[in-house]
């Protein structure tokens, strides 16, 4: 399989602008695209190009520190429109309140996120444009057939089958190992991604098992927030239902994760990718 370097040239471009651009109340949509494109080339940085190890550490090193601040504020946008599909929210005083501190939090953390854009942004964007330099060079080799195409899908097939072997050798699933899966999930899915032709039905067996996990540990998120900011006697109803919701979002986060397990990544062990 290839992967589109191209792509992945405009995707450096589009944080290197969103960076530039990021107003001091980033939106829902802003933050969201901040956070996926950073995730994106940290993924890209990981396995592509063999060699600039010191700058594509600095690389990941800032990466990570804008990652890291614009999930923070993603969590809060998240936990409230989860919080706003309680029962009775419109009326209810509880909700409200944990709406109101969720908000305030949002807000909290959006500055801390400028902050880190205003202070990592020319590091981030001299960092960027060294590493857009690097790709597009190997791009153009890969074109003009100066170089072996499998030369760099190599490390993207590597990252990829150690993934699927270490997932399908995961050991029971509880509360405690999901999230770790769901991560380690996301990270396999990037690897395919950034190849041309992957099997999309796995791919979307990922999604779906990303997805899964992802919604029970917002929830779960979500009922440790409340627990510190609701009254357990006052607020018992909101409460309960919350931990009904983590209850009923945990049966099938586990479904989907052994249903990936059993029907796909141990189908995948030991798989190879057919180079083109």
């Amino acid at each position: 399989m290839d992967f589109d370097l191209g792509y992945e040239s405009k995707t450096i471009r589009q944080l290197r602008k969103l960076l530039k651009s990021l107003p001091c109340d980033p939106s829902i949509k802003a933050v969201h695209d901040l956070r996926t494109r950073t995730r994106r080339i940290e993924a890209i940085a990981g396995v592509i190009i063999p060699g600039h190890e010191k700058s594509r550490r600095h690389l990941m090193q800032i990466l990570k520190l804008l990652r890291k601040a614009a999930g923070d504020v993603r969590d809060m946008d998240v936990l409230a429109a989860k919080a706003r599909t309680l029962s009775g929210h419109t009326r209810d005083e509880s909700v409200a309140h944990l709406l109101e501190h969720l908000r305030a939090s949002r807000i909290e953390s959006a500055r801390a996120l400028v902050d880190t854009v205003n202070e990592q942004r020319k590091d981030a964007d001299d960092s960027l444009k060294t590493f857009s330099k690097q790709l597009d060079k190997h791009l153009h080799s890969m074109n003009s057939g100066a170089e072996n195409n499998t030369n760099y899908a190599k490390p993207c097939i590597d990252a990829a089958i150690s993934l699927v072997d270490e997932l399908s050798r995961w050991p029971a699933f509880d509360a405690q190992t999901l999230h770790a899966f769901r991560i380690k999930v996301k990270e396999l899915r990037y690897s395919l991604r950034l190849m041309e032709g992957p099997d999309l039905k796995f791919v979307r067996a990922l999604d779906k098992t990303k997805t899964q996990i992802g919604n029970w540990h917002d929830w779960q998120e979500l009922r440790k927030i409340a627990g510190d900011v609701l009254d357990p006697k006052m607020n018992r109803s909101v409460l309960k239902e919350i931990d009904e919701i983590v209850s009923e979002k945990l049966k099938l986060a586990l479904a989907a994760a052994r249903t990936l397990k059993a029907r796909c990544l141990s189908a995948y062990r030991g798989f190879t990718i057919t180079e083109s």
